[in-house]
Parts: C-alpha cells; structure tokens; sequence
C-alpha cells in the first residue's frame, strides 16, 4: 500500500548545536537521580565503577558512529532508518521496535522515580497520580512544537546540572573511604557476575543519547550540528557518572544507596542529617533532573513511532500531525497511556531490564550498519567521519552483545519476556506490517533510490563484461 508524497509532512527545523547538547543530556541526566543504584548490591563500588567505564566506553564509540550515520542519513527514522539502509526492511522494523520498547518503558521507569522523590517531600501523593500529572503535562508540552520544548528543557538541564555540581562540591570531602573500599575486602561482593549483573544499570547512566539522530529532521544544519551535539553530550555524561556514583556511595554506603528509591537526598541526609538544606533541595528541585529526561524521553518515543508509522510498519493512526503546530500528536499520546499503566503494575527495577534489553538490539544493528554502509555504499557522502574505524564500532559491537546478555544473569524471566516480545514483533512484520510499506517516506525512498543505483551499476558492470 502505497500513500501519496503530499501526505508526508516535514517536521519543523528549529535546532541548534546547544539544543541538541541540551536534549541529549536532559534525556539522560535521570539516571544520574535515580536506577543505576539498584546495581550495587551484587556489585559494590568497584564492580559498578568498572561497569560504568565500560558501558561509558560502549556509548562513546557508539556515539562516534552514529554521528557519521546521522550526517549520512538525516531522518527521524534514526536508528530504524540506519538499519533499513544497511541490511533491508525486516532489520530496520526491529531495530524501531527496539528503539520504541527502550524508550515507551523508560517513560513510566523516570515517572516512578519522580514519584519517589515527590513521596519524600508529600507522602500523601500517590505515585501514580504524581507519574498521570506529569505525562498529561508534557505530552501537552511536546503536542505545542520542538522549540517551545527545547527552551523548557535548557532550563530544566542547567538547574539540573547545577544541583549535582553542588551536591559533588558539598559531598566529595565528606566521603568515607570505607564506604567505597569496604575494610572486609570484599570490592566486588558478586565477583564478575556482580559486574556484569550491574551492566544494565550502568547503562542508565548514558541511556538513551543515541536519540538525537532522531531529530535529524528538526535540526538547522545537521551535517555540523548534529555530531557537535552528540559528542558533546557523552563527554558531560562520562564526567558526571563517575563523580555522582562515587560521591553517592561515598556518602551513604552500599546499604542505603541499594534500596533508597531518591539516591541523592537519601545520600545527603546518610552523611548530614533528613533534615540538612542540600538534602530538601536535592528533593524537591533535583525533581528537574527526572522531568528533563521524562520530558526527552517521551519525544524519542514519539519521534520512532511516527517514522514507523509514517512508513507503514505500524499503524498511520500514529503519523497523524497536528494541522497548526506539526508535531505527531497521536505519537505521543497513545504510547504514553501504555506507558502510565505500565506504572501501576511493575517495579522501576525490572523495567529498566526491558528498557536496556530494547536500547541494546538497536545498538548492536546501529554499529553493524556503520561497517555494512562503509564496504556496501563507500561513496555515500561523510560530513562526519568516525575516528579510528572500524576499531570504534567493532568496541561498541563487542561490549552491546556482552552487555544484552547480562540481562540474563540479572533476571531470567524479563529476559524471555524480551525474546518473546521481539518473536511477537516478527511475527506482525511477517503477516502484515511488509505489506503496508509507504514507499514515499523518506527513509524507504532513500533505501530504494540507492538499490536501484545498486541495480544500474550491476547492469553496466554486467555489460562491459559482456562486450
């Protein structure tokens, strides 16, 4: 089934380098707040410090190749759109499906976190009334346009940054060593499989960057801006992992942090008291962190269904746009109803497994695509290039698929709920969704374009041996 050209709408170009700086670590900033802390039980200081080098070297060079696939191909397909162009239709369609679950599950993981949050300054608010409040709120926000949600979301990261930069000064020389080294010796309390159990929640700490390719569309000059962004983004994100996680356990200990549901105020109030000024602070403006990337997170989730939805692989309910302000309204109003029951029946712990399990099958595909294009398409035109390749995407591949089995020794069963939830997803690609194709969004239209330059060259190569 084929839709007409006039009925593909362009997105509005309105962002900078500073917004996509912004986005990219708003999006993320929460989990320095909140998830990555359920990790160290099994793992101690050392353990997650380990695992947090290692998956910040698994988003670097990451990042490195998709800024070199964003120049190539700017579309809000992102992810999905890479895939689609390096290994066919079905790849790309998983690769969505698992940029969707990555960010449709994290939404209601930030929203239970600021639920704890707001719990500890009104214990009388529910979470769910406070997770409803904010999903009504912002899908409000990201219905009104891109601009208007940029300039809410600068605020928000530099208030945000702000509080951690003051937390860091007031706690580093409160640290106690004992906390991060304990005196029995024991580092690594799960030994390796401590380490590679807390690997999931390692990846809070930068999940969700890879994101800003998905705004191709919306981006001013994305040939310069977008790699500015990217790059930039994982640098602020690598500095503020290590100092949050060492000055947070230092504070607090291993007990407290494994279990407190508002790390940060909890590691203020272990060290100085509930009642000391940075700890109130820390909970009630340090909300912004979590909103921020509540806020990002449901304009990636939004901005992969639409491209999906645009091209047929889900349905075109979803790639309706709203007539004034041209953003893909339905896009985010009905994952986020899914979003806001999915609140009400898990815990924040097992859903950042389904959440990391979906970003993971995404980065696999995306860093395959980075070798594919460079030997299938050479000369496809590179702003953009990545660094010491194919070293950088060959790291990113290699530590992805370490990392997505680690779900397996965390939780067994979400790790089979995952695989089923991706059989199912082959399963509707299979019977329905390869036969509704839109041939004229953009991402299929490019893809089709380059297999029939594909097809001349063969023919002419096909010739001149023949003569």
């Amino acid at each position: 089934m084929t839709s007409k050209k006039n009925e593909i709408i362009v997105l509005k170009k309105a962002l900078t380098p500073i917004h996509l700086w912004t986005i990219g670590v708003g999006i993320v900033i929460s989990g320095n707040y909140f998830g990555w802390n359920f990790g160290l039980s099994q793992s101690g200081y050392l353990g997650m410090l380990i695992a947090t080098i290692f998956m910040a070297i698994m988003y670097l060079t990451m990042t490195l190749g998709i800024s070199e696939l964003a120049t190539m191909l700017p579309y809000a397909g992102g992810p999905y759109s890479f895939a689609r162009r390096a290994m066919g239709r079905y790849v790309g369609f998983i690769t969505g499906i698992g940029v969707v679950l990555q960010y449709v599950i994290a939404a209601p993981i930030i929203a239970i976190g600021i639920g704890g949050y707001i719990s500890f300054l009104f214990p009388a608010v529910p979470t769910v009334v406070a997770a409803a409040f904010m999903y009504a709120l912002f899908m409000g926000v990201h219905i009104l346009g891109i601009k208007e949600y940029a300039t809410i979301e600068m605020v928000l990261v530099f208030i945000a940054l702000g509080l951690l930069v003051l937390m860091y000064f007031v706690g580093l020389p409160q640290i106690q060593v004992e906390n991060l080294f304990p005196a029995s010796g024991e580092l690594v309390p799960g030994g390796f499989k401590g380490i590679w159990s807390a690997l999931p929640y390692a990846m809070w700490l930068f999940l969700a960057i890879e994101m800003l390719p998905m705004l191709s569309e919306e981006t001013r000059d994305v040939q310069k801006d977008m790699p500015k962004g990217l790059i930039s983004g994982m640098v602020t994100l690598l500095i503020l992992s290590v100092l949050t996680t060492t000055v947070a356990i230092g504070l607090a200990g291993i007990d407290t942090m494994t279990v407190a549901e508002d790390p940060l105020p909890a590691a203020i109030a272990a060290a100085f008291g509930n009642t000391y000024w940075l700890a109130q602070v820390l909970a009630s403006v340090g909300l912004v962190g979590l909103i921020a990337s509540f806020s990002g997170v449901i304009l990636a989730y939004s901005r992969q269904v639409y491209a999906l939805s645009r091209a047929g692989y889900l349905p075109s309910i979803l790639s309706k746009m709203h007539k004034t302000r041209q953003t893909p309204y339905m896009a985010i109003i009905l994952p986020g109803f899914i979003g806001l029951v999915l609140v009400i029946l898990f815990n924040p712990d097992d859903l950042i497994l389904i959440s990391t399990f979906g970003a993971l099958v995404s980065y696999i595909t995306m860093n395959l695509s980075v070798l594919i294009l460079r030997k299938k398409e050479p000369n496809l035109s590179r702003t953009f290039r990545t660094p010491l390749y194919p070293l950088t995407p060959i790291i990113s591949l290699t530590l992805s698929v370490i990392a997505i089995f680690a779900s397996f020794f965390a939780n067994l069963t979400f790790f089979i709920v995952c695989l089923a939830v991706f059989a199912v997803a082959s399963i509707y690609y299979w019977l329905w969704a390869r036969h509704q194709i839109n041939e004229d969004a953009p991402e299929e239209r490019f893809a089709k374009e380059a297999a029939q330059e594909d097809s001349q060259i063969t023919q002419t190569s096909i010739g001149s041996m023949t003569e």
